[in-house]
C-alpha cells in the first residue's frame, strides 16, 4: 500500500518535473524569438543614438562673413578666403597690411607696394585684366576698385560664380571703412580694427595742425596735356580740403575737369601740386606753358612734386598721403 502511494507520488513528481521542463523550454523559445525579432531594431536604435551623439558633439558651422560693398552689393562668405585676387594697387596694399600675403593669389601689373607684391602672379592691367588668367587662379574672392576697374569685368566674374567685392572710397573715412570691410571678409577684423584706429589718431594730429595754418588756394594737376585737374567728389579733393586749402577746381561740374591755361592764369593758385610721374621739375611745366611764369605759385616757387603711389592710392597709406599734401601746401608747418 505504501509502495503504491510512493509510486503514485513518484509518478506525480516526475509529471510535475516534465511540466516544469516543458514550460521552461517554451519560455526559452519565446525569449529567443523575442530577442531575434527585435535585434535589428535594437541595433538601429543604438546606431541612431551614436549618430545623434556624434552630431551633438560636432561644432556648429561658423556664421557667414557678410559685408556690403561700395556699390551696394551684399557679399556673404562662409569661410575666410584662401585665394584672393586684387585688381587694384590700393587693394593689394590693404591685403598686405592685414597680413594676408600668403592668401594673395594674383595682382595687377601696377601693384608694386609693398615690395613683396611684385613677386605675385600678374593678371594684367586695371582696365584690361586677363579674366581667363584670373579664373585659372581659382580665386575664392576677387577685390575690385570702383574707380579703376570696369563694370563689364565685374559682370563677367560674377556670372562665372566668383565672389566679387567692390571698394570705391572717395573720402578718408570711406577708405577706413574699406579696410574694415575687407578685414571682416577675410577673417582679419582684429588687424583691420587696429590699423583703422591708428590711422584715425594720425589723421586727427594732422587736422589739429592744419587748423592753425593759413588757408591757401591749390591747383592739383592730373595731366598736362590736356590740362586735367582734380575736381570735386574725389578722394584727392578731400585731402586738399583736410589740409586747410581750397581747390580752385573744386567747383567744377565733373570730378576731373579739363581746364584752359587762361583759366588757371585767371585763378592764380597759391600752390600747384603735381605728381612725380607727371613731371620731373617746374621746368617741365614751363616748357609746356611758358606764360605761366606770371603765376604766383611759379614766382614764389610753390610748385610741389609729390609721390604718386602714396597720394593716389586710397589704402593704408592714406594718412601718409594727407601728410604729403599738407606739407606741400604748408611747408613751414
Amino acid at each position: 500500500m505504501q509502495s503504491t502511494r510512493r509510486w503514485r507520488h513518484s509518478n506525480n513528481v516526475i509529471a510535475m518535473i516534465e511540466i516544469i521542463r516543458e514550460r521552461i523550454t517554451r519560455f526559452a523559445l519565446f525569449i529567443s524569438g523575442f530577442i531575434a525579432a527585435r535585434i535589428p531594431g535594437i541595433v538601429l536604435c543604438l546606431l541612431l543614438g551614436a549618430l545623434s551623439c556624434r552630431q551633438a558633439d560636432k561644432p556648429p558651422a561658423p556664421p557667414a562673413r557678410t559685408a556690403t560693398d561700395d556699390l551696394g552689393h551684399v557679399l556673404r562668405i562662409q569661410t575666410a578666403p584662401q585665394r584672393i585676387v586684387s585688381l587694384a594697387p590700393n587693394i593689394t596694399e590693404i591685403l598686405f597690411a592685414l597680413g594676408l600675403d600668403s592668401a594673395v593669389a594674383g595682382v595687377t601689373d601696377y601693384c608694386d607696394y609693398p615690395a613683396a607684391a611684385r613677386n605675385k602672379p600678374r593678371i594684367g592691367g586695371m582696365l584690361n585684366p586677363n579674366l581667363e588668367q584670373v579664373l585659372d587662379l581659382r580665386p575664392d574672392l576677387v577685390l575690385m576698385s570702383g574707380s579703376g576697374n570696369m563694370k563689364s569685368d565685374y559682370d563677367k566674374l560674377t556670372s562665372a560664380g566668383v565672389a566679387v567685392f567692390v571698394t570705391y572710397p572717395r573720402t578718408v573715412d570711406s577708405v577706413l571703412t574699406s579696410i574694415s570691410n575687407i578685414g571682416a571678409l577675410t577673417g582679419r577684423k582684429t588687424e583691420a580694427d587696429s590699423i583703422v584706429k591708428a590711422l584715425r589718431v594720425q589723421k586727427e594730429d594732422i587736422l589739429r595742425t592744419a587748423r592753425e595754418a593759413p588757408r591757401k588756394s591749390v591747383l592739383m594737376l592730373l595731366s598736362l596735356s590736356p590740362l586735367v585737374a582734380i575736381g570735386p567728389g574725389t578722394f584727392l579733393n578731400e585731402l586738399i580740403t583736410l589740409a586747410n586749402a581750397d581747390n580752385i577746381a573744386g567747383d567744377a561740374a565733373m570730378a576731373y575737369p579739363v581746364l584752359s591755361r587762361e583759366d588757371i592764369l585767371r585763378r592764380q593758385p597759391d600752390v600747384i601740386i603735381v605728381t612725380n610721374d607727371l613731371v620731373r621739375s617746374t621746368d617741365d611745366i614751363l616748357i609746356a606753358y611758358p606764360e605761366w611764369k606770371g603765376l604766383k605759385a611759379i614766382r614764389q616757387k610753390r610748385v610741389a612734386l609729390v609721390d604718386a603711389s602714396i597720394i593716389s592710392r586710397p589704402g593704408p597709406r592714406v594718412i601718409e598721403g594727407l601728410k604729403l599734401i599738407f606739407q606741400a601746401i604748408h611747408p613751414s608747418k
